[in-house]
């Protein structure tokens, strides 16, 4: 391969479109980095068959012989409870009662042991174990016997059955147990819900509605809408309630992100090396690599957010009359879907829908402006007529008609902040607030308000269709500022309806437990479900050690530390070499150092340089920014710097397209963005044990700490 001539193509501006070249660049850049991405990803075998047991249950486990058993591991389930084990000295003429002998120790089952290897102690020289569950419930997947080091054969009697699936899968029992082989850090929430909706769901098929309401698991994780969830839930489908199994999803769509990043490039710049270098400086990013390959939602949210700002500048990349009508629409439709698909698996995307709006109304705004001084330019009888399609604009007019007759209801009796409304045969008063959230509850979510505003968007789309049929062959005829007036019409299917659609069917785990059967049922639990999420967030008081304010993340000052363990090994000279393995959400500080400094620069020469001012990109990067950022300024509960992910990769754009037009102005530059690309990846090699879990030196760890982020903070625990 001519490596000057490779280089000197993929340095043309090509267009927007991807070509051949761009489609082989992106896939040897995914195929490397899914490499990385999903090696060591976690285990594909995990015990899998559980026993639940209520209180007084007893298990006899039968080691074949006396042995001396030094402690068990327990592989746990869902559950929450108190076991108790005796050995064979608790029984007494051969039969076992509970409380007539103390038990040799307790094991209390808790939410946060599930699917990971819990460890007792124990001393006993025994040939069988008695398992008391002595309150609570108890759910295990698997049981191990250990003298010291070695695990012990271990077989289960039990007369009723289903205790045996406690060492059906003794294959599967890890004793080095790491990330690899059990849950971290949130993983127990998100990992475990997408477990219970699975299990609902499957009961729900089987057994029908009443079983599912009166035995499916309660939806443990609710303080975030459910979409993300089910994408989890999708890779536990194909692999099994595996650690590979729950982290599939989020790091495919680690990879897809990579993909969307280079479209959104390649769009921005039509250069191929451009589009390049933004993908594997996201690649190369430890946050987007840690992030991605646990089971939490944020990856979701970010993959949705770039989607929804790639269509939002492809909607506004051009004068409003250039293309033709429906692939404008089409543009601000997807933007719509991925915008109803973000806020559906988390809540920070309407952060991103304000930065959309933004940029929708300035363009709406800039279109009027520039459409009304063309037609002043032009002499009267070279005007062309405006027809108006009234009937379009029927969706729009009911909803802020039904807004504005409550906003004046609230303001005509706001003086003595008092209301009255009669229920029960008699008048009650209430306040202000109890007014606006009856307002709410009468109007926002009951059926006949959406049904009555997709009755009037169906008309509105059906009359625009019908109107454009009958005028736009007609010479005498200008649609420009009916096109511009019917995109808001369009903008209440893609940005309200559509996205409330979507959010009401991805909660559909709600409605299954609470056994829902009638629309007004679900949207009652729909709305109580919103409510508590508001409040947990609104209300959260905790603070936490990885806790840090949103003006100290571009440098990432505090990392999220999520694992932490302490593997060994012995060396030629027969002594123990302790090692540490970590995994932390932080950024590679090449990348956020440079992208910091760079995008306040790019602000500058905005200002300073014309074409700048020109290039619609600047603007979509940079309100792409502030949605991502500002609104964490007025958050006053404790907050991440994971809530700075889905504002790094429009940093490193805005970065990017200082480059570019200082490239354009000085060729010799060309070689910056490169220089920038090799130092991020060798930063990112470097710092992989921090990100990944790979066992490290103490030494090493300690470099990793304080040479590799001299501004922040990478929690490497044990250093």
């Amino acid at each position: 391969m001519d490596f000057k001539k490779f280089r000197k193509e993929i340095g043309v501006e090509d267009g927007r479109r991807m070509t051949k070249r761009d489609y082989i660049v992106l896939l040897v850049l995914l195929a490397v980095y899914s490499i990385v991405a999903f090696l060591n990803l976690g285990s594909v075998s995990s015990p899998q068959t559980a026993w639940t047991a209520e209180p007084g249950t007893t298990v006899i486990v039968d080691l074949g012989d006396t042995r001396t058993v030094t402690e068990m591991r327990f592989f746990g389930s869902i559950a929450e409870g108190e076991l108790e084990i005796y050995d064979d000295s608790s029984f007494i003429n051969d039969y076992f009662t509970p409380g007539e002998t103390e038990p040799l120790a307790t094991f209390p089952q808790e939410n946060g042991d599930m699917y990971k290897w819990t460890e007792l102690s124990l001393e006993t020289e025994t040939r069988y174990l008695i398992l008391y569950v002595a309150s609570g419930k108890i759910s295990m997947n698997e049981i191990a016997v250990l003298s010291g080091e070695t695990q012990l054969p271990a077989t289960v009697y039990d007369p009723k059955g289903g205790a045996e699936k406690l060492t059906d899968e003794q294959k599967k029992v890890t004793l080095n147990t790491s990330y690899l082989d059990e849950m971290y850090f949130d993983e127990i929430y998100h990992a475990r819900t997408a477990y219970e909706i699975i299990k609902n769901d499957d009961l729900y098929l089987s057994e029908g509605a009443e079983a599912a309401a009166r035995d499916g698991y309660a939806i443990y994780e609710w303080t975030h809408p459910s979409l993300g969830k089910l994408f989890i839930a999708v890779g536990v489908r194909i692999f099994g309630m595996t650690p590979f199994g729950w982290r599939f999803a989020g790091t495919f769509f680690g990879v897809l992100i990579l993909a969307v990043l280079y479209v959104f490039a390649k769009r921005i710049f039509r250069r191929t090396d451009y589009a390049l270098v933004t993908a594997a400086l996201f690649a190369a990013d430890g946050m987007h690599f840690a992030q991605t390959r646990i089971a939490t939602i944020d990856t979701y949210a970010l993959f949705f957010t770039l989607l929804m700002f790639l269509f939002m500048g492809d909607y506004i990349a051009e004068d409003f009359e250039k293309r033709p009508y429906w692939k404008k629409l089409a543009m601000l439709g997807l933007s719509g879907l991925m915008f109803g698909l973000g806020v559906a698996s988390k809540w920070t995307c309407l952060y991103s829908g304000a930065g959309l709006a933004v940029l929708y109304f300035g363009d709406l705004i800039y279109n009027l402006v520039r459409i009304v001084r063309e037609r002043k330019r032009l002499a009267k009888e070279e005007r062309k007529k405006l027809p108006v399609n009234v009937l379009a604009y029927a969706p729009v007019l009911f909803v802020f008609g039904v807004i504005a007759l409550h906003i004046s209801g609230f303001w005509l009796n706001a003086d003595d902040y008092q209301f009255r409304s009669y229920a029960n045969g008699q008048y009650h008063m209430r306040t202000n607030a109890q007014y606006g959230v009856d307002t709410i509850n009468r109007v926002f979510l009951q059926p006949w308000f959406y049904g009555t505003l997709l009755l009037l968007t169906g008309v509105a789309i059906v009359s625009a269709v019908v109107f454009r049929a009958v005028f736009r062959k007609r010479e005498d005829v200008d649609l420009s500022l009916n096109d511009l007036f019917m995109t808001p019409v369009w903008c209440c299917l893609f940005f309200i309806v559509i996205p409330i659609a979507i959010y009401f069917v991805t909660n559909y785990c709600y409605y299954i437990k609470d056994g829902n059967t009638t629309l007004s049922a679900m949207l009652e639990t729909l709305w109580r479900k919103q409510e508590s999420m508001y409040r947990y967030h609104a209300d959260l008081d905790a603070t936490h050690l990885c806790q840090s304010m949103w003006y100290q993340w571009p440098l990432a000052q505090k990392s999220v530390w999520f694992y932490s363990g302490y593997p060994s090994y012995i060396n030629d000279a027969g002594r123990e070499v302790k090692l540490l393995s970590n995994i932390s959400s932080t950024g590679n500080s090449a990348v956020w150092y440079v992208s910091a400094f760079g995008a306040v620069f790019a602000v500058v020469e905005w200002f300073k340089n014309p074409a700048c001012r020109k290039d619609r990109a600047f603007l979509v990067v940079f309100v792409g920014i502030l949605a991502g950022l500002l609104p964490w300024a007025l958050v006053t509960r404790c907050v991440f710097l994971y809530h700075y992910f889905s504002t790094i990769p429009f940093m490193m754009l805005l970065s990017l397209l200082l480059l570019y037009y200082v490239e354009k102005q000085y060729p010799r530059t060309a070689w910056f963005k490169w220089a920038w690309l090799v130092a991020s990846v060798i930063v990112f090699l470097l710092m992989l044990p921090a990100v990944s879990g790979i066992p490290v030196p103490y030494g090493y760890a300690k470099f990793i700490e304080n040479v590799l982020a001299p501004f922040g903070k990478v929690y490497y625990v044990g250093v």
